[in-house]
């Protein structure tokens, strides 16, 4: 039954008393005193009531494994079980148990146990502590309370099964995660930046990095000692790495577990260190890692490699590695999203004809087809030219392109008649168009205007053909006509 913690509240009737010592009331004058005073500081030290709700409610709610509970039975593995294991066997258990895939009875405490236990093995600290001390080191260490640190075992659920990097997806991941969900002791853990190129983040790549680390003295195996014959155990402490110290109150003995003074919490004692490494059983060395960057990756994206951080003697743990990617700008394109964007000029009367132009794209130039009539600000697209989404690969997005129309600040004679000819059709259009309903194009001004028959070739009808006129202003301006004096002999008879 998941169990919430409530302010305390000291109780003041003998009636109170005997109910928080779990003891019917015809029972209490049985009770020793030290006994009574033992289950009374510790229900003033940890109060909590029951709690019992669906799923919806249980959000609310934090549970703790039950006293005397065997974490290593309860997900099925050794004491030797390494992470993988660990994380496989909670995998399997959690998908049989949870109470939408199980709705036996019991299923739902199974649920909870099992996410209590594996909230203590998966995390490095808190299971040496367990495998020292058991649930009293655990005690300890969340400030006398019982059991396991509170976990929501749905929200557990959540972390793994619900998302794609957790450890319930199926294959290797090649030990590269990009969310750290593991909150424990991150001192050994190295930090690399790594700049990429802008095609380099859209594309991915392979690259390769020295980082200089501490590892495992290969001599000593990362013990410290010269030999196996000179690792002792410690008298101090009997190999627990920790002395327990006892005193009596007027509630009875109370125990407190400390790191041993003798041997630093390790357990063991070494007559005679390790040459190389000076008894540290790590050596400083540089290393060169192949890191394969996914397509698609982000500005301040950090990769996790684990195993290549600091080796940490004391807890016999490898830190990991954190590659901070720094993505380069690039001239002219800038990144939105899954999308990529771009600023072209073109000229006015591209504008008004509509043309094909040359862009640079992360895939080199293409054409674009730029429509009739667009306007400054509008936007045209290639599709699928933008960046890859790194979780759906045949996910891709768009190339946008804004516009920006030039108008010309100083033009020719000639270039300003041609626009004044234009300017005058236009409105001499707008006019017989209001006064006749119909289009209104005059004929015989301008001797631009020709008939022809319809392209099928019956009679039937005429159509009204505009022959060019734009495309003369736009060819004016576009091509200087050259004018080739050639020089020839006259012979005079």
């Amino acid at each position: 039954m998941p169990l919430i913690r409530t302010t305390p509240r000291l109780p003041c009737a003998i009636s109170t008393l005997t109910t928080l010592t779990n003891a019917p009331p015809s029972s209490s004058s049985t009770l020793s005193a030290a006994t009574f005073g033992s289950h009374l500081l510790r229900k003033i030290q940890n109060p909590i009531i029951g709690f019992s709700a669906t799923r919806n409610r249980s959000r609310a709610a934090v549970i703790r494994a039950k006293a005397g509970d065997d974490y290593y039975s309860t997900l099925n593995v050794s004491p030797s079980a390494s992470l993988q294991e660990i994380k496989a066997s909670y995998r399997k258990l959690a998908r049989k148990y949870h109470p939408d895939m199980n709705k036996s009875p019991g299923a739902e405490e199974k649920f909870k146990e099992i996410s209590a236990a594996y909230e203590v093995l998966s995390d490095d600290e808190k299971r040496s502590l367990y495998d020292r001390f058991g649930e009293l080191g655990l005690q300890e260490e969340n400030g006398g309370s019982s059991g396991a640190p509170g976990v929501d075992p749905f929200d557990l659920f959540d972390t793994f099964f619900g998302r794609s990097d957790g450890i319930f997806r199926d294959g290797d991941d090649g030990g590269i995660n990009f969310n750290f969900g593991n909150k424990r002791n991150r001192s050994h853990d190295i930090r690399y930046d790594l700049n990429l190129s802008f095609e380099e983040s859209i594309f991915g790549a392979q690259r390769e990095i020295e980082v200089s680390c501490f590892q495992t003295c290969d001599t000593c195996d990362g013990t410290g000692a010269k030999s196996k014959n000179c690792i002792k155990q410690c008298t101090n402490c009997g190999g627990r790495g920790g002395e327990m110290k006892s005193q009596r109150t007027p509630f009875g003995m109370m125990s407190q577990v400390s790191t041993c003074s003798k041997c630093s919490g390790l357990g063991k004692i070494i007559t005679d260190h390790c040459r190389r490494c000076d008894g540290s059983g790590q050596v400083q060395s540089k290393q060169t890692i192949e890191v394969d960057i996914p397509a698609g990756v982000n500005d301040g994206d950090t990769m996790q490699i684990q195993g290549q951080g600091n080796f940490d003697k004391k807890r016999q743990i490898t830190g990991d590695l954190f590659v901070v990617l720094h993505v380069d700008e690039k001239q002219g394109i800038w990144r939105e999203g899954l999308h990529l964007y771009s600023k072209i000029n073109i000229d006015f009367t591209d504008a008004i004809l509509g043309s094909v132009k040359k862009v640079e794209t992360v895939e080199g130039l293409r054409d674009l087809q730029i429509p009739s009539g667009i306007q400054t600000g509008d936007s045209v697209k290639l599709s699928r030219l933008g960046v890859p989404d790194m979780n759906k690969p045949f996910v891709r997005g768009n190339h946008y392109f804004i516009v920006n129309v030039l108008i010309p600040k100083d033009i020719s004679g000639t270039e300003r008649a041609l626009v004044e000819q234009l300017a005058s059709l236009r409105a001499s259009n707008k006019r017989d168009s209001l006064s006749s309903g119909d289009n209104g194009i005059p004929k015989g001004k301008f001797n631009e205007f020709t008939e022809r028959r319809d392209p099928r070739g019956d009679g039937s009808s005429k159509i009204k053909n505009v022959d060019s006129l734009w495309g003369s202003i736009k060819n004016f301006l576009r091509y200087i006509p050259v004018v080739v004096y050639v020089q020839m002999p006259i012979e005079q008879s």
